[in-house]
This record gives structure tokens, C-alpha cells and sequence, in this order.
């Protein structure tokens, strides 16, 4: 009966940090590896609808295509360099707070770079085309800020606000990385804490009773 219950294993496996931040790791190259399919879909998608506008259309199109690429390229890079990030990590203690900071920080990566050069390419494509980002990426990510119109201005307006949409999320995440960071520098700490304690009763203690010097 006891081989049959497999999962036992699996969660020892899991306990050992080592382990564990391997499988994430590995997850982080799987994503990686995941993502460049699926964004082919929406190059392709998106050439369709650039090949059937006008000449000047189709270059802003093109400007777009070579933007996505772009941005997907840095998406696959952030994702392989913060698997290694965590594989690099010794585990022990308190390892979660390492993995969150880290983890953070990628998502936080990874959607601000996708944003930047997305809306970008979208400013341009709507300079040269006079149509919105939503024809050639229909239906948009939900996680892409939508500014301005179909004009020259909203051409300004979708890049400006998909910058700073992008360093916001920056901030953002690196700040809560940070107070993963603090986290776990306290919680290591805390041995320290309980020692000096620890000496400072004995101490006291000692004063009372009339044993120290």
C-alpha cells in the first residue's frame, strides 16, 4: 500500500529548496520556451492585416512587427536570465523570500519590456496608418495600457503612456522585491536577535543573584 502513495516522495522532494528552486526554474525555461510560438501566432496574425494597407501603412506595420519581435526577444531573455538567478540561489532557510524577490522581479521585467516597445510600435503604426494598435493585435493583452486615439497626438499619447506605464511597473515590482529582501535579511537576523537576548538576561540575572564581576 505504501508504494502506491507516490505523492509522499514527491513532497520530500519538494521540502529540499535545492529541488524546489530547480523546479522553478525550470518552469522559467518552459514559459521561455512557450512564448515563442505563441506570440508567432499574433506576428502572423498581425501580417495579414499590415499586407492589406497601403504602401505607407505597411511600413508602420513593419516598424510594429520589428518592435514585437523585439519585445518578445527581451520577454525570453528576462525569463532564461532569472531561471539562472534561481538556480544560482544555496537554498537553506528562509529560501521562499528569495524566490518571491526574484519572481517579482521577473514578472516585473518581463511586462515592462513587453509594454515599452509594444506601445512604441503602436505610436508609430498609428502615425502611418491612422488606425488604433487593436487591428493588428485584436483582442489586445489585458495587461496593455491603451492611451490616446487614432491621430497624431494619440500616436504620442499611446507611446508616452505605455512608457511610463512601464516604469511604474518597474517601480513597482522592484519595490516589493525589496521588501522581500528585508524580509528575509530580518528573519536571518533573528538567531542573532534571540542570542543577544539570550546573553543579555543571563547578564542581568547574574547582576541579581551578586555572581557576576
Amino acid at each position: 500500500m505504501e508504494n502506491l502513495l507516490f505523492m509522499r516522495p514527491v513532497l520530500n522532494w519538494l521540502a529540499q529548496p535545492r529541488r524546489f528552486n530547480q523546479l522553478l526554474a525550470f518552469t522559467l525555461r518552459a514559459l521561455a520556451a512557450l512564448v515563442i510560438p505563441l506570440s508567432l501566432v499574433t506576428f502572423f496574425k498581425a501580417g495579414k492585416v499590415i499586407f492589406g494597407l497601403p504602401a505607407s501603412g505597411i511600413l508602420g506595420g513593419i516598424f510594429f512587427q520589428l518592435l514585437f519581435v523585439a519585445a518578445i526577444y527581451c520577454v525570453v531573455h528576462v525569463l532564461i536570465l532569472r531561471a539562472r538567478d534561481i538556480d544560482a540561489l544555496p537554498g537553506g532557510d528562509y529560501n521562499m523570500f528569495s524566490l518571491a524577490r526574484i519572481l517579482v522581479r521577473t514578472v516585473g521585467e518581463t511586462f515592462a519590456a513587453f509594454i515599452a516597445l509594444v506601445a512604441v510600435g503602436g505610436g508609430i503604426f498609428v502615425w502611418f496608418t491612422g488606425k488604433g494598435v487593436t487591428a493588428i493585435l485584436n483582442p489586445p493583452p489585458k495587461f496593455l495600457p491603451l492611451f490616446g486615439d487614432t491621430t497624431f497626438m494619440g500616436g504620442i499619447e499611446f507611446m508616452v503612456g505605455g512608457v511610463l506605464s512601464a516604469i511604474l511597473t518597474l517601480v513597482v515590482a522592484y519595490l516589493v522585491s525589496d521588501g522581500f529582501r528585508l524580509l528575509a535579511e530580518a528573519a536571518a537576523r533573528q538567531p542573532e536577535v534571540r542570542q543577544v537576548k539570550n546573553e543579555s538576561s543571563d547578564s542581568s540575572f547574574k547582576l541579581r543573584s551578586g555572581t557576576g564581576n
